[in-house]
């Protein structure tokens, strides 16, 4: 049995790269017992596997080459259960992250296979729906210039682990009075459905109440609405239901998924008693 290792047996020992023994040397974190001054060589001796495995363990806990140095400084019992313990506890909230990415992507991969399917479009439904709480800004969006400052601004004013790509959690708030006085719709507010109230300032959320809306779902963008918002307009006074609230746009399919323009879907929601 050999004490000293060549660089390549030393790092098929822990399956290891030869580049990253290389690295770890020339940043100290391990060094080898001796480098032969002709060949430029590297040799470790087997005393350095106990080292060499816990540098690997301890990158595999995430931390960093500055953080594993610091490990191995005077290393004694009670630093070692301390750093163990900070990065214990990163590796459970990380892990609790990733739970939470799987389940909204789980979620958002049912939405657009169940949103997909549907053939019954322009089609006037109804439909009982629970209160939601959104978060708005109450800016009147014009044009696409800005629309785009407006999604920004409301992303950013979250503080969740979720991306909003792909989901169904965008939308426009057209103003009743657009539909009470017949005019033509010169402006929208855009609002995000929201998940979780922490950190977000209150004077920004507002509730949808639950109730009964109309429906329709129609492609095209935000600002395509006013012929189907007609058509949803004639079809509740028909039958006698009174609009009572602002009127929702939710965009369903959105371009975070497609570049396709017959592929995005909104859905028109028309509050009524």
């Amino acid at each position: 049995m050999k004490d000293i290792l060549s660089i390549g047996e030393f790092a098929k020992s822990r399956n290891i790269t030869t580049e990253t023994l290389r690295h770890y040397d020339r940043i100290g974190l391990l060094k080898p017992v001796k480098v032969d001054t002709k060949t430029g060589y590297r040799y470790y001796s087997i005393l350095q596997y106990e080292q060499l495995g816990t540098i690997k363990e301890l990158r595999q806990l995430g931390m960093s080459i500055d953080e594993i140095k610091k490990y191995f400084d005077n290393r004694n019992l009670e630093q070692s259960v301390n750093i163990l313990r900070d990065k214990h506890k990163e590796l459970k909230n990380r892990i609790k992250e990733l739970q939470q990415l799987e389940e909204n992507i789980d979620e958002k991969i049912k939405h657009l296979e169940d949103i997909s399917k549907i053939s019954d479009l322009e089609d006037i439904v109804i439909k009982e729906i629970k209160e939601r709480e959104i978060i708005t800004f109450d800016k009147s969006i014009k044009n696409e210039i800005d629309l785009s400052y407006a999604c920004l601004e409301l992303e950013n004013s979250l503080k969740e682990i979720a991306p909003i790509v792909a989901s169904n959690r965008y939308g426009a708030i057209i103003k009743q009075k657009y539909i009470e006085l017949d005019k033509h719709i010169e402006s929208v507010n855009m609002f995000l459905f929201i998940r979780d109230r922490e950190n977000i300032d209150e004077n920004h959320i507002k509730k949808i109440p639950k109730g009964t809306y109309v429906c329709m779902y129609y492609k095209g963008s935000i600002w395509d609405i006013e012929a189907n918002l007609k058509k949803m307009i004639e079809y509740i006074q028909k039958e006698g239901y009174i609009v009572c609230g602002d009127v929702l746009q939710i965009v369903q399919i959105d371009i975070s998924v497609t570049d396709k323009k017959e592929e995005v879907l909104l859905e028109i929601q028309i509050p009524v008693k």
